[in-house]
């Protein structure tokens, strides 16, 4: 397989990064112009890599609709069709907003889907706001991001009631309800409450719905994330309130940066001094002498994750052998793909599920990581950020190490088992 062709399957497209936050608000639905194959493509993320997810509905309730548009209609006049199904999918039981988006064979005819969706609202009285169509233009963590920025413009709060110590964060990565990312979400949680002593009034997206992402109103510092900087900004204006951007906690440096901005922010510098340290120290602890020195790592992720990987590395005693982005922009500080070209190169490669193919190809260990993870699923805790996410991530690595030395110490057998004594 060519350099090239790996890199373009390790990227996923626009849709499913809009399926992916959708499915992280359980009362939100997604209307979409467009075939049917649409709402396949929820076959992505429901069910195959996220076994928690709400997406699809045996019932036939699902929070993914489309208007059957082809090559035959879509040159009509559809707005009727298009209000009637914003209004009937609007006013659903436990429906309380609604996602409008297209694919470019139907938007490029001009359809005024904000116009179409401000006016639907307004008569049903639940939020509709349209999610730019941009599948042909760039891909699924712009997606996600998208569906967050519009989210942010169009679902109504209630200003001027902040709570003193309170923040909210905007932008983690939820792309599914299990385990591993649910428990990412209570470790935010953690290192604002316990080491910083704030309240957290709101997380962008969290899985849960519309009401408790409204309590952002109640924030007096919104804390972003890279994947919520436009969301933040827009929220930021729209409340009035305090702005902090922050890198993913990946690794005890960016935990540490993470920390140090939100106390800068907050007034709580003394503290993130101590938590910090605590920190550094519990991992350090824990970690030391579990991954052998030098184990060679590549990592397949999104940039955020990618910006703390040489970090995390260190942290364990490993070498950061190779980054490679599965989202726009390019990650360029660590070498990229031509390590991957050939075994021997790396010990483990940490990579989604379309890496791993091509790790299978090339004969390299890996260990599933990320979206998509179509063969590993977490029903309990299993962090991947903050200091506990350092310490559950080197099991993780240690035990997949072991699991393939010995995987690949076993020699096939032409002569059977022995039937010795």
């Amino acid at each position: 397989m060519k350099t090239l062709s790996w890199q373009t399957r390790l990227k996923n497209p626009y849709m499913v990064g809009v399926y992916l936050a959708t499915n992280a608000v359980k009362d939100a639905v997604l209307v979409v112009d467009g075939p049917d194959c649409l709402f396949f493509k929820g076959e992505y993320v429901h069910g195959t890599h996220d076994l928690h997810s709400t997406l699809l509905d045996p019932a036939g309730n699902h929070r993914i609709a489309h208007t059957l548009a082809d090559t035959v209609n879509v040159v009509m006049d559809r707005e009727p069709q298009l209000r009637d199904l914003m209004a009937r999918v609007a006013q659903r039981d436990g429906v309380k907003a609604v996602l409008v988006s297209a694919l470019p064979m139907a938007s490029i005819t001009g359809s005024q889907y904000d116009r179409l969706a401000g006016e639907v609202s307004e008569i049903v009285g639940v939020p509709i706001m349209e999610v730019p169509a941009k599948s042909l233009q760039t891909d699924w963590l712009d997606g996600y991001s998208e569906v967050l920025n519009s989210l942010a413009r169009g679902l109504p709060f209630e200003s001027g009631q902040t709570k003193k110590g309170s923040v909210a964060i905007v932008g983690p990565l939820v792309h599914r309800l299990e385990g591993d990312v649910m428990t990412d979400l209570a470790e935010l949680t953690r290192l604002c409450e316990e080491y910083l002593d704030l309240s957290v009034v709101s997380i962008w997206p969290s899985g849960s719905g519309v009401e408790d992402l409204a309590k952002i109103a109640l924030a007096e510092t919104i804390i972003a994330l890279p994947a919520g900087v436009k969301a933040g900004k827009i929220l930021s204006r729209r409340l009035d309130a305090k702005l902090v951007h922050v890198p993913q906690p990946f690794g005890t440096a960016a935990t540490g940066d993470f920390l140090n901005l939100i106390a800068q922010a907050t007034g709580r510098s003394e503290l993130a001094k101590k938590a910090i340290a605590a920190g550094n120290a519990l991992v350090h602890d824990t970690v030391k002498n579990v991954i052998p020195a030098g184990t060679k790592l590549a990592l397949v992720a999104e940039p955020g994750t990618l910006a703390g990987f040489a970090g995390f590395a260190k942290d364990i005693g490993a070498i950061p052998a190779a980054g490679i982005s599965s989202a726009n922009p390019p990650f360029n500080e660590l070498p990229g793909l031509e390590v991957m070209e050939n075994a021997g190169q790396v010990d483990l490669c940490i990579t989604n599920s379309r890496g791993a193919e091509a790790c299978i190809d090339r004969k390299i260990p890996f260990m599933e990581f990320g979206y998509p993870s179509y063969g590993t699923h977490y029903l309990t805790h299993s962090p991947t950020l903050g200091y506990f996410g350092v310490i559950n991530m080197t099991d993780r690595i240690a035990n997949a190490l072991r699991w393939w030395a010995a995987a690949t110490s076993l020699q096939p057998t032409t002569t059977g088992p022995s039937t010795s004594a």
